[in-house]
């Protein structure tokens, strides 16, 4: 146990994120355990001098200074995360939308001043372009979306669609221990006809690297079921129509990918940075020092 949470902590400190002891629980490393377990650990831990821990935070022994960072970002988070309900409130005017959360930094409730919010969308299969031009124009007519190229002192509080992809497309391939964060920290805003627990079963393969994980099963039972009484909205030529102008017209604007952004049949990636390769290198290399 003590191993699994110094692991835990290990990866927590690549983000200069300390962490309660329920959070080490919740998000213990490879290991499976009871919370009761992990805080008799954390203690033999700080009798080692291996952590330390100050208002109730835990953190690697040689960090010192994070538990004031980590309390102010909280607080920023908070109010991005208002922020992000509301946006997500104006997307349920989309029908072919399916699932609104949150990611990253804010998702974890670790967000900077200077830090966007990223949102994870799913829409339904066969209608990805035309959402994503829906909303995009309504983040257009309420300001909050980041544009590309836009000034960091600018991009604070705004939102970036980083991922978008439709239900057919929600199992994510590259299979380690970020990408099972990235996968359960999402924080759901809402969600429709059950697709949140199709992702949850898609990418089933992260509670190996987390078995710990669990979700607020409250959020299961707030399932909406969407009912299209529009005749316009239940006309499938007409929107396959609209859906393949929609595409082309994107893909005209956007060029050719750049960087770490992937265009792919039924998923989108538009990450500015992709930090996975030089986190898990850190993470192993950091590991070691603890072998």
């Amino acid at each position: 146990m003590e191993k699994a949470i110094l692991k835990t902590l290990v990866y927590g400190d690549l983000f200069d994120f300390p962490m309660k002891a329920w959070e080490i629980h919740k998000w213990l490393v490879n290991k499976k355990g009871g919370l009761r377990e992990v805080e008799r650990s954390l203690n033999k831990l700080r009798q080692k001098a291996k952590v330390k821990s100050q208002k109730e935070y835990y953190f690697l022994a040689d960090r010192k200074g994070l538990v004031n960072q980590r309390i102010k970002k909280e607080e920023v988070s908070k109010w991005y995360l208002k922020q992000a309900y509301f946006v997500a409130a104006l997307f349920r005017i989309i029908p072919w939308v399916k699932l609104v959360g949150v990611s990253g930094s804010v998702a974890m409730e670790n967000a900077k001043k200077v830090d966007d919010i990223d949102f994870f969308i799913i829409t339904q299969k066969n209608r990805l372009w035309i959402s994503r031009i829906l909303l995009l124009l309504i983040l257009e007519l309420s300001d909050k979306r980041r544009k590309r190229g836009e000034d960091l002192k600018k991009v604070s509080g705004k939102v970036c669609i980083n991922l978008i992809v439709d239900e057919e497309r929600v199992g994510i391939s590259k299979k380690d221990i970020y990408s099972a964060h990235e996968i359960l920290q999402m924080r759901v805003l809402w969600q429709r006809n059950g697709v949140y627990q199709k992702y949850l079963e898609e990418n089933e393969w992260a509670f190996k690297f987390l078995p710990n994980w669990t979700t607020n099963q409250r959020l299961m039972m707030k399932d909406e079921r969407l009912k299209n009484k529009s005749s316009i909205i239940n006309h499938k030529s007409l929107i396959n129509i609209m859906e393949g102008i929609c595409k082309w017209v994107q893909l005209r604007y956007m060029g050719t990918p750049s960087g770490k952004e992937k265009i792919l049949n039924g998923a989108l990636f538009f990450h500015p940075q992709d930090y996975r390769e030089k986190i898990l290198k850190e993470f192993k290399e950091r590991l070691a020092d603890f072998s």
